[in-house]
């Protein structure tokens, strides 16, 4: 008897404190403070007690699923006051942001405390500013915890509010770039037309038209041509009245026609094709997404 009224002196404590020290949920961890007294209510002063954390919560079917469990000593001191960091490491992250937590606390088998946490939204979030579903660059190859990469893998099932958001799979970013989704209509700038929310819009360019350039052919260079006559000679050929008169010989002659003077002439078909794709310069990164 004696030692179940202890226990139930750590509930109330570890209920007060509990309460308070999960609102700073976060990397560092879940402070957890209280008072040991015995069923006369004395503090138990510098004390050893063994405790077990169990961090968890409910599935779809209400059935508990671990987020981390820890069985540690815990010293009293003069005033029979103890305290303990729990650290769930931070790739648990996303099972706090996403489910409601629980903490029991057990000394032995005995259950001292078990209690929902009452955490303010914003402490789970602030482990790194960002909420749920945001999309960054990131340098490295492996995500950091709470996060995942962009390349169409399967996101873990306890990320349940991202999979409300993008389904099973993390987007696949890969090779692309991001734009904002719909359309603005901005005075005075032409109306831009996005994808839609969690749409792919495949490349396009705008049709234009170009200004003649300097395309041209290459120069022919000056010429003339040679022009045979059969069975004619020319008589005064390009003289006098008696201009273009011409007799019968009964022999070929070959006359040259007027130079040309050099000339370019116009060109059809289009210039060679090259290159896949159209880019701006680059910087190659893998894309994150907030779990």
């Amino acid at each position: 008897m004696k030692s179940k009224i202890l226990l139930l002196s750590f509930l109330t404590l570890f209920t007060i404190a509990i309460n308070y020290a999960q609102s700073s949920a976060s990397q560092a961890g879940i402070a957890v403070q209280g008072i040991a007294r015995d069923a006369n209510n004395t503090a138990l002063t510098n004390k050893n007690i063994s405790l077990t954390f169990e961090l968890y919560y409910l599935n779809a079917s209400s059935l508990e699923e671990p987020i981390y469990t820890t069985t540690v000593n815990v010293e009293t001191d003069a005033f029979g006051i103890f305290s303990y960091i729990i650290d769930p490491t931070a790739i648990n992250n996303s099972k706090f942001a996403n489910n409601q937590a629980y903490l029991r606390i057990k000394k032995g088998a005995e259950i001292i405390s078990n209690e929902i946490f009452k955490h303010v939204p914003y402490a789970i979030a602030a482990n790194n500013g960002v909420p749920t579903g945001s999309i960054m660059p990131f340098i490295g190859t492996e995500a950091p915890a709470g996060w995942a990469i962009c390349n169409g893998s399967e996101l873990p099932s306890t990320a349940t509010k991202l999979i409300a958001m993008v389904g099973n799979n993390a987007p696949d970013l890969r090779g692309m770039f991001l734009r904002g989704a719909g359309k603005n209509n901005v005075t005075g700038y032409t109306e831009n037309v996005g994808p839609n929310l969690k749409s792919r819009q495949q490349d396009d360019n705008l049709a234009h038209t170009h200004a003649a350039g300097e395309l041209a052919a290459d120069d022919a260079g000056e010429h003339a041509h040679d022009v045979k006559i059969f069975g004619f000679s020319p008589s005064n050929l390009l003289s006098g009245s008696s201009r273009g008169i011409y007799t019968y010989s009964g022999t070929d002659k070959t006359l040259t026609s007027a130079l040309s003077g050099e000339h370019n002439h116009k060109i059809s078909g289009s210039t060679a094709e090259t290159g896949t794709e159209s880019r701006p310069v680059n910087y190659g990164v893998n894309y994150i997404i907030k779990l």
